[in-house]
């Protein structure tokens, strides 16, 4: 990516470091040429620890940004040393500190992992970097939004395009510019490089498995230490992501570990309460799947397995890793999976997050949830259509096996004009994501917090006849840069309202206040929720009967 400051520019901004030396000359500056307390005071005269300009010094070291209009932009800053070598599934530590000015004008590399159809293959290991968007001239305790990317915890990244389109996804800076939010975007490993629960990592006096949530930990804690220099407030910030990353909000707001590193949260499609291969493992059970997953690689088990794994290459571990292949419809087993695990009082979760959540023992925050009206069509994007009702059954049959009859009552095709493609689509997306949204807002709800839903049903510009509402459809409204390859005035109107909704959340807890266009109800007894689209309509028991079947289907009613 190119820089986006000239020379011209840079030396604006260093015009500070310029004239304190010819001041000094003069016999005026003192000792106060160079400090950074002077430099606080010079920018800040109200004594906050924020700097303008597009230099940063950090503690461990300084930072030099770009400009993103208006908005200051400093990419691939670390937050943790590289995983690398024996280094590889240990828990992150932090980075080392550097000397010089550090300048980045692309985003990092994405964690190791194949490619998606959202997002490249990568072999890079060297990926815990995190980016920050701030307003200029810096805010003083500004609302902090930190994002956590989707893809299944398998693939993505903080620095992808939308699908389909060279426009950045995860782009902060309507954020900074509009809202005066201090934004963040972090990484961690993916797949069997984020979420690999070897028994013998336990005995390295590691935690065992749950590294990639680990990582996101460990950014939160670099912010809540750095992000005053950029004019954020370390006690308000907001934890957001989409699906997976969505999940992993959930997952925060779980762990005890995380308590105090966040005081709102976001998850867009996707909760944590349910999953459809039932609760979370811990790493007895864990165990045997990776160390046949370690066999499969070419390490046998034994007593040095990890220490062979981790002389293995990115490209074997991913090749055996059975990575799932969203869009495509299909139906896959594997002896073997990649996702977060109980590992104990001392670790991440020290229970099932069920559990945790019916026992209250979870963050109290506000949290705001929700989900699209058609999320099932992203993950059917490339699926072979369907083309009578004995094929949804078979469909069903093979999906839910001796409960398809029951799926088949609550979502027949002719509740959707006789449109079986339709009917597998919804069933898809209440049964993934809209319902465990639900049911994880739901226990929310109940254990006291202040909880807000929504449903997005603004059809999405990448084959929208295809797609309509669909899964991750959200997301670039939400940072108020819909991809428009036509004028949408409509779109367009939902994505700042959007915006100003999440940032108002992000600063207050609430999402209502000036500028909203719409009242947005908190969620109580009636399901309430907000539907975003330009009728901006509240809506009561949305799906209800459906999200009641399928917390029946998955046992936990």
């Amino acid at each position: 990516m190119a820089k986006l400051v000239s020379s011209e520019l840079r030396e604006l901004f260093t015009r500070g470091a310029v004239r304190c030396a010819i001041v000094s000359l003069c016999g005026a500056a003192g000792s106060a040429c160079g400090s950074d307390e002077a430099t606080t005071a010079a920018s800040n005269p109200g004594g906050s620890v924020a700097v303008d300009g597009l230099v940063v010094q950090l503690d461990d070291g300084t930072i030099e940004g770009d400009w993103a209009g208006s908005a200051r932009r400093f990419l691939k800053i670390p937050f943790a040393k590289p995983p690398l070598g024996a280094l590889r599934w240990r828990a992150p530590t932090p980075n080392e500190p550097w000397s010089g000015v550090r300048h980045e004008a692309a985003f990092a590399e994405n964690c190791a992992q194949l490619q998606d159809q959202g997002s490249p293959a990568s072999n890079n290991e060297d990926c815990l970097y995190l980016n920050v968007w701030s307003p200029e001239p810096a805010p003083d305790h500004a609302p902090v939004m930190v994002w956590i990317h989707g893809g299944g915890n398998f693939s993505g990244g903080a620095g992808i395009p939308i699908p389909t389109t060279e426009q950045l996804w995860y782009d902060g800076q309507v954020f900074a510019e509009k809202q005066g939010v201090v934004l963040v975007t972090i990484q961690y490993r993916l797949g069997p490089f984020g979420f690999f629960a070897h028994p013998e990592l336990g005995d390295e006096g590691q935690p065992v498995g749950n590294q990639g949530l680990q990582d996101q930990r460990l950014a939160l804690k670099w912010v809540k230490k750095n992000i005053a220099k950029f004019g954020g407030d370390p006690g308000n910030v907001t934890i957001f992501g989409e699906s997976a990353g969505s999940a992993d909000v959930c997952y925060h707001v779980a762990s005890p570990g995380s308590r105090g590193l966040f005081q709102r949260a976001i998850s867009q499609s996707g909760g944590c309460t349910i999953r459809s291969v039932g609760p979370e493992l811990g790493p007895a059970e864990v165990g045997a799947q990776m160390k046949a997953y370690g066999a499969a690689v070419g390490c046998p088990d034994g007593a040095d397995q990890l220490d062979c794994l981790r002389n293995a290459t990115v490209e074997d571990l991913l090749a055996n890793a059975n990575q799932p292949a969203p869009g495509g419809g299909e139906v896959r087993q594997s002896p073997w999976s990649f996702a977060a695990v109980i590992d104990g009082p001392q670790g991440f979760l020290p229970d099932t997050v069920r559990t945790l959540f019916e026992n209250g023992d979870i963050a109290h925050v506000p949290y705001l949830f929700g989900s699209n009206n058609d999320e099932g069509t992203t993950f059917l994007v490339r699926a072979t259509r369907l083309t009578s009702e004995a094929e949804y059954m078979a469909d069903l049959e093979l999906r839910f096996g001796a409960a398809a009859a029951e799926v088949a009552a609550v979502y027949p095709p002719s509740k959707f004009g006789g449109d079986v493609n339709a009917a597998r689509e919804r069933v898809i997306g209440d049964s993934g994501v809209v319902c465990g949204t639900h049911d994880t807002a739901r226990l929310a709800r109940a254990a006291g917090l202040e909880v807000y839903m929504y449903n997005f049903n603004v059809w999405w510009s990448i084959v929208p006849s295809l797609l309509h509402a669909g899964h991750a459809a959200e997301i670039s409204h939400v940072f108020g840069t819909p991809w428009l390859p036509q004028p949408d005035p409509s779109s367009v109107s939902v994505a700042e309202g959007m915006n100003g909704y999440w940032a108002r959340f992000a600063r207050s807890g609430n999402p209502n206040g000036d500028g909203a266009p719409a009242i947005w109800p908190e969620f109580k007894e009636a399901d309430e929720r907000l539907q975003l689209d330009a009728e901006w309509s509240a809506l009561t028991n949305f799906r209800t009967e459906e999200c009641a079947f399928w917390r029946k289907h998955f046992g936990v009613e």
